[in-house]
């Protein structure tokens, strides 16, 4: 049995998933297995994954989606710890033995997770040569709730955890594939400590972005946080608090993006009825009359 096990969901990613496949088999710890998740593919994901390495195990299956994709990884593989990495993220290669080591340390913490690089994909070699030296950012770890409820600073391609947690707790989500992963975290959060390590583990791919796309109807961040906090409330564990000032300040800047998409670009009449939201109930009404404005100007007067 692999001591890690490595899920990696893949939906038409023959373009990269290689590479990714190859990142995580050059990590330098070696007793590790990669399955592969290809989600209904139409392209040659399921042969560009397999890199003829018997470590490698690619699991085919109608198109289900991301966290069914996940779940359905987590449940084929057993092995003392798991961890995940989307189909077009890379890994530098100690990321996980520097885990393990973080984790071994501190046997009452159960998920380890890293910084990251946002990148687009360029040549990075000199990432991969940067050694690594496993620093713990103290403030991140530990009981992170009332930091995760604040903004999902766990990318999913960072986090290692021990398998025996992910038992304990069951599966992702299946709702929304935009908060899946955030509501999994949060709720991991409120029962299992995390260790942060400082350095960045993971190139995090960022695709171009159609400026055409549908903005959604739904502000699905604002109202899962809202959930998240009916479920699990103010202070978890007890003792652990989220800031109240903070939390406004986060929920106001949410709707206020919301607004701000719809009325410059999106559903005006949406985007008016929120922002009027806003205005009445307030806090930060001045803020909000200024994004108001802008928003305004920028349907009127497009710069594209």
């Amino acid at each position: 049995m692999p001591r890690v096990n490595i899920v990696v969901p893949a939906y038409n990613a023959e373009a990269f998933i290689a590479e990714t496949v190859r990142s995580a088999l050059h990590q330098t710890m070696p007793d590790l297995q990669v399955t592969v998740i290809n989600d209904g593919s139409r392209d040659a994901t399921a042969a560009n994954a397999e890199l003829d390495d018997a470590r490698v195990r690619v699991i085919s299956q109608e198109n289900r989606g991301m966290s069914r994709s996940r779940n359905r990884g987590m449940a084929e593989v057993d092995s003392e710890f798991v961890a995940l990495l989307d189909a077009d993220d890379l890994w530098h290669p100690e990321k996980l033995r520097l885990q393990l080591e973080a984790l071994q340390a501190r046997p009452d913490h159960d998920f380890c997770y890293t910084a990251f690089t946002v990148w687009q994909g360029e040549p990075r070699p000199d990432y991969f040569q940067e050694v690594r030296n496993g620093h713990v950012d103290e403030a991140l770890s530990g009981w992170i709730y009332p930091r995760l409820i604040l903004d999902n600073h766990a990318l999913p391609s960072s986090v290692l955890w021990r398998r025996s947690a992910w038992d304990s707790m069951g599966g992702f989500l299946t709702d929304n594939q935009q908060t899946d992963d955030w509501e999994y975290l949060v709720r991991a959060s409120t029962r299992h400590r995390f260790v942060r390590l400082a350095e960045s583990f993971v190139l995090y791919r960022q695709h171009p972005v159609s400026l055409s796309r549908r903005i959604p109807a739904t502000n699905t961040t604002e109202l899962m946080r809202a959930d998240l906090l009916r479920r699990f409330g103010m202070s978890s564990p007890p003792g652990h608090d989220v800031d109240p000032v903070a939390l406004q300040r986060f929920q106001h800047r949410g709707w206020c993006n919301f607004a701000d998409s719809h009325t410059a670009k999106g559903d005006l009449a949406l985007g008016l009825k929120t922002f009027a939201g806003l205005l009445r109930s307030g806090p930060y009404r001045t803020h909000t009359l200024t994004k108001f404005a802008k928003s305004l100007f920028r349907r009127w007067v497009p710069n594209d």
